[in-house]
């Protein structure tokens, strides 16, 4: 394995960070993630209490509670979030930004997920997908 100093472009997945977050409190109800999911067409949000990272929810996660028949309505989004904290015995599942792009597939495999965090400098900066992850792969191929 090469050292990071000697990759090349593109050999990070900082060009795949998703910036633009959408962000629900840890008290919204399910039917209101959904409803923010739709109108800004994000297929991940991050789940906050105050300045604290509580989790993330995805499209799938609420593809899921709908098949299930869970009442959106009546759940949080803190009950059902991939409960996580920035530090401490529950880190969340996150990357740094400058990560090679296997080891951000590795890490999502681990945890079974599609998605990460990634953070700099120990601040959220976005996320990551799967797809984001192989395309910089791809492109140190």
């Amino acid at each position: 394995m090469r050292a990071r100093t000697e990759q090349g472009a593109g050999a990070t997945i900082e060009g795949q960070i998703d910036a633009d977050i959408a962000i629900v409190p840890g008290e919204a109800t399910m039917s209101e993630v959904l409803d923010t999911m739709i109108s800004k067409g994000a297929s991940v949000v991050m789940v906050t209490d105050g300045e604290d990272v509580v989790g993330l929810l995805t499209a799938g996660d609420m593809g899921s509670m709908v098949a299930r028949g869970i009442d959106l309505d009546a759940s949080q989004a803190r009950d059902f979030a991939s409960l996580c904290e920035m530090s401490g015995n529950r880190p969340c599942t996150r990357v740094n930004y400058d990560e090679e792009p296997s080891n951000v597939l590795k890490v999502m495999q681990h945890w079974g997920t599609d998605r990460v965090l990634v953070v700099k400098n120990e601040e959220v900066v976005g996320t990551v997908s799967a797809l984001g992850a192989l395309k910089s792969w791809r492109e140190r191929v």
